[in-house]
């Protein structure tokens, strides 16, 4: 197949660092994405994208599916009025398309009805701009009696060795078998270039595309067309992957898991081959919106899973990063999407709302997800979950318009309606705003690359997302950056850089962080962080920052043994008040370690029940005019389970002496579970987010509704940058100034209450 992507992507070729022709034969069209840019064209993003109030309809369920008679357009946008959105994202291709598409099935309810043209007209009628939903691989109603009646179908379905249809797909709730597309056919593929040109023929403002290079929906199709399309890619043939087709699917996107009798060699090849058809295909899809002036929008979360497209989220307009229940999830995940879209002024959503009470894993009796789309009445959670949203930089995606359509229950505009309404009394202090981070948690996607080798990595989002909890806890302010992000340029602002069990670093990112390092820069690593190369082999070298760290690994992980701590060796600075024989909370396992050079081993891994000493457990090191701290175990992902209070102090120690012990951004006295998030407006104003995350949650018992605790007396202080000075403290969502004061560099004040979230505006002259 020759389509426009495939014609131009000579550029690509050339791609490559100096020094890497080795690497070259096994890198990708797909994997070069990193190495340059995507190809520029001349349509310019709306500006008012970037800081939309977007409001999803579910194209999934009622009033579209099963049946279509109690579809209102009208009605439709006057829930998104209710909710104050000024973008509607609206499905029309789901289960079926509402439209009279040429290439997608069709409704068989829909007559000579057009439901994007009729919501296009309500659009314009009310203000409201509108982008169209298209998944990618979901599932349609391709049974195998419809395609029995619709042959021109049947090229879409994936196909066993022996060429018979296999896989179903059944988690939407629906009782029918759906079955699996062949999204790597040319056939599908085609019929989704067509989708787009359709849609953009519309009076819409853009289109959106559901999870490209996620593989969740599909599986290995042994049909002709990708049989000879593989074995062009990769030398291979598809049938060394023929064990696959007894699975409902592939195997996991990372993290091991595999089935032991797995051909890697040839599911590593079937992935970078898929990744390519999802860069050709996204630039195809980019270049028919763009030329019709609209935007291109993606789905991103499966963009972190190790096997996907490594820089997808920088090819469209745009993406939506998928959410988490635990407020500290949501903020790490959402930093994190924010820290990848800001280099390139897209727009970052999370959902605000979620498809269901119940979730996946649950008893027979209740199917997740699109049951409850018109069930759900919103409460406290919906506040606490947009202004995390904004807090982490991101903008808020309501999900879903369609339990408000229906005015199930109780209703619930009002706590959705008081973010988007908040949002646009605070554009000129959001929009655009920057964190302000003493500390910077990097998950590398190298190590992500585990799953070449079988293996797991625990570094995204285990122990990135522990930090994170531990840091906000012990009041830290800090981010979250990719090593996708991880440029010189970037590097120069950092003070102190986070690398949470970072098993996979490339000889390129060791170097830089060396001399990042050099320069005096602070750097925390932990647990097996480096031990493994960008492809997910084990390094026998000592580890990919021995020179930095002073530290030589001499192996993998050790088995994990109850009863193990920390016991202090040496005084230290980066220890705290903890002394020589101290003993903390430790972790079961460590990487078998040794230092060299002049660092110097601060902490044992020490037995209690057998008087055992493991080996090192934390190892300093001064580089240039930086320092180091490498920690053989993860005393973070102990955090994120247990809460225990000293490991929070140590970590914070640890944090603070790599940063030079200089003056924290923020200060807050507030009880566990009030967490702050600082960051600078265009104007160089600071705001500084208070999530009281205080009360009933849990997390296991699904989506519940959720009561948070008012908190009293909550203490304050902002760092007041060098050369400026105070002209107000102003608390944005009741819009109220604030009596404060000035004391030690700090503008200092307390608020009597705090429910749910508070932004404090310090206003500087």
């Amino acid at each position: 197949m020759q389509t426009g992507a495939i014609a131009g992507m000579g550029i690509w070729a050339g791609l490559r660092l100096a020094g890497q022709e080795a690497e070259a034969q096994e890198t990708t069209l797909a994997d070069t994405l990193w190495l340059g840019d995507v190809p520029p064209d001349d349509y310019r993003v709306p500006d008012w994208l970037r800081y939309s109030r977007s409001v999803y309809f579910d194209g999934y369920s009622p009033p579209v599916y099963p049946h279509m008679k109690d579809f209102d357009a009208r009605r439709l946008l006057e829930t998104v009025q209710q909710l104050n959105g000024n973008v509607l994202r609206f499905q029309p291709i789901g289960y079926w398309a509402y439209y009279p598409s040429t290439s997608f099935p069709v409704h068989e309810e829909l007559g000579g009805r057009d439901l994007i043209d009729e919501v296009a007209k309500e659009c314009r009628r009310t203000g409201i701009h509108q982008y169209c939903y298209i998944g990618y691989g979901a599932p349609a109603m391709l049974t195998r009696d419809y395609i029995e009646k619709h042959p021109k179908y049947k090229d879409w379905v994936l196909r066993d060795p022996e060429g018979k249809s296999y896989g179903t797909y059944t988690h939407m709730g629906w009782s029918t078998p759906l079955q699996k597309f062949c999204k790597t056919g040319d056939a599908y593929r085609q019929a989704l270039r067509q989708v787009v040109k359709e849609i953009c023929e519309h009076d819409v403002d853009g289109v959106y595309f559901d999870a490209p290079s996620a593989f969740g929906y599909t599986g290995v199709c042994f049909c002709d067309s990708c049989r000879i399309a593989f074995k062009k890619f990769s030398g291979m043939d598809l049938d060394r992957l023929a064990s696959l087709a007894k699975l409902n699917g592939l195997p996991f996107d990372w993290g091991g898991n595999f089935p032991n009798d797995v051909d890697m060699e040839a599911l590593t090849a079937w992935y970078a081959w898929a990744d390519q058809l999802a860069l050709e295909d996204l630039l195809d899809f980019r270049k028919i919106a763009h030329a019709k002036d609209k935007f291109m929008l993606c789905h991103n979360a499966n963009t972190w899973s190790g096997t996907s497209l490594r820089m997808q989220y920088r090819i469209p307009d745009g993406f939506m990063v998928e959410a988490s229940r635990e407020i500290h999830d949501r903020l790490a995940t959402g930093m994190m999407g924010a820290s990848m879209a800001r280099p390139y002024k897209k727009l970052a959503q999370m959902y605000l709302g979620s498809y269901a009470v119940t979730w996946f894993g649950e008893p027979p009796h209740e199917h997740p997800q699109v049951s409850h789309n018109t069930s759900l009445e919103d409460s406290d959670e919906i506040k606490m979950e947009g202004f995390a949203d904004l807090a982490c930089g991101n903008v808020p995606l309501y999900a879903t318009a369609n339990r408000l359509y229906f005015k199930v229950g109780s209703g619930s505009v009002a706590p959705a309606r008081e973010v988007f309404d908040f949002m646009v009394r605070a554009e000129p202090v959001l929009k655009d705003s920057i964190p302000v981070p003493y500390m910077t948690i990097v998950p590398t996607w190298e190590s992500l690359q585990r799953w070449r080798e079988k293996g797991k990595t625990w570094n995204w989002p285990l122990m990135s997302e522990a930090m994170s909890l531990a840091m906000l806890d012990q009041r830290i302010s800090f981010d979250i950056n990719p090593s996708t992000e991880l440029s010189e340029e970037w590097l120069k602002g950092q003070k102190v850089i986070a690398l949470c069990g970072a098993s996979g670093i490339s000889d390129e990112q060791a170097k830089r962080l060396t001399a990042w390092v050099e320069r005096g820069g602070g750097l925390l690593a932990t647990y097996d962080t480096g031990l493994y190369d960008a492809k997910g082999r084990q390094r026998h070298d000592g580890g990919a920052l021995r020179e930095v760290l002073g530290v030589k690994m001499n192996g993998v992980p050790l088995e994990s043994q109850p009863e193990c701590y920390y016991r202090v060796k040496e005084s230290h600075g980066s220890l705290g008040t903890y002394g020589v024989g101290a003993v903390i909370e430790g972790d079961g396992t460590l990487v078998p370690v040794e230092a060299v050079g002049g660092a110097k081993v601060i902490a044992e891994t020490w037995n209690l029940g057998t008087n055992e000493v493991r080996g090192p457990a934390i190892i300093a090191n001064t580089y240039g005019r930086g320092r180091t701290i490498y920690i053989s175990g993860s005393p973070e992902a102990n955090y994120l389970y247990d809460r225990v209070t000293s490991t929070g102090w140590l970590l914070r120690s640890i944090v603070e002496y790599l940063g030079g012990n200089a003056l924290q951004p923020f200060k807050l006295e507030a009880p566990r579970g009030v967490y702050g998030v600082l960051r600078q407006s265009t104007s160089g104003d600071l705001a500084l987010w208070l999530l009281a995350n205080v009360g009933f949650k849990d997390a296991a018992a699904g989506l519940m509704r959720q009561e948070f605790i008012p908190v009293s007396n909550v203490e304050v202080a902002i760092r007041i940058p060098e050369g400026r000075h105070v002209t107000g403290m102003h608390l944005m969502r009741t819009d109220r100034s604030i009596t404060y004061k000035v004391e030690g560099g700090y503008a200092i004040a307390t608020l009597p209450s705090l429910h749910i979230a508070e932004v404090v505006h310090l206003r500087l002259g």
